[in-house]
């Protein structure tokens, strides 16, 4: 075989490598399929302590086919629920997706509330202190023309939390990299018209309350507690 023949040959078993390489790391294990099934829909209670959903401004949103929503997420939650004494009011929003690799990755407030028209002006990292445990997040002070929206969030990548879109990203390959698929969770509470230091303490209220009534598996599920 002459120099030729032989680097030829080199070229081509680098390439074979390469490809059964790439073949064998790509992730194939679904967490997705491990386990019970999520459904927010009978997850969440319509009654939560002293709030009471309000029907006029609460959905679950049937995702269409084949756009670009319909590949990130498979269930969305999103409902207002109402203080019955105070008379406040918390949006929640929970997304659930099935797939965070490569293109399907969770899409945070960060990045949606901007690419919605609203302004993010302020931003900061803390923690939300519950009875059954503390949970990193993101709180956001957003404004839409008048609208003043304040909102506290926390993203699930497999049972691990991120508080941004890297964050997020770098959790779904450290699975991708043990050839596994994670599924994710966005959980968001906002208010509108109150104060900074009222509006999150409004959030916080709302979020002990739920966590109050929720089972230790689906507290895991949606904040990584144990």
């Amino acid at each position: 075989m002459n120099p030729l023949q032989a680097r030829a040959l080199w070229i081509l078993l680098a390439m074979c490598a390469t490809a059964l390489l790439t073949r064998w790391i790509e992730p194939s294990i679904r967490l997705a399929d491990q386990g019970t099934k999520i459904n927010l829909e009978s997850m969440i209670p319509r009654e939560i302590g002293n709030w009471r959903i309000d029907d006029r401004q609460s959905a679950t949103v049937v995702i269409p086919e084949g756009g670009l929503i319909s590949r990130l997420y498979q269930q969305v939650l999103s409902r207002t629920y109402i203080h019955a004494t105070s008379g406040r009011a918390v949006m929640l929003s929970i997304a659930y997706g099935e797939n965070q690799s490569h293109s399907h990755d969770l899409h945070v407030p960060d990045v949606c509330y901007p690419a919605g028209g609203f302004q993010i002006e302020r931003a900061s990292r803390g923690e939300l202190t519950l009875r059954q445990g503390s949970i990193p997040v993101k709180r956001l002070v957003t404004r839409l023309h008048k609208r003043n929206e304040l909102l506290t969030y926390w993203a699930i990548v497999g049972d691990h939390v991120a508080t941004s879109a890297i964050g997020t990203k770098l959790t779904a390959l450290a699975y991708g990299l043990k050839r596994i698929i994670p599924d994710g969770i966005i959980f968001r509470v906002s208010t509108i018209g109150l104060t900074d230091e009222t509006a999150f303490a409004t959030q916080q209220e709302f979020v002990q309350d739920l966590f109050d009534t929720l089972s230790p598996q689906d507290r895991k599920r949606l904040a990584a507690l144990s």
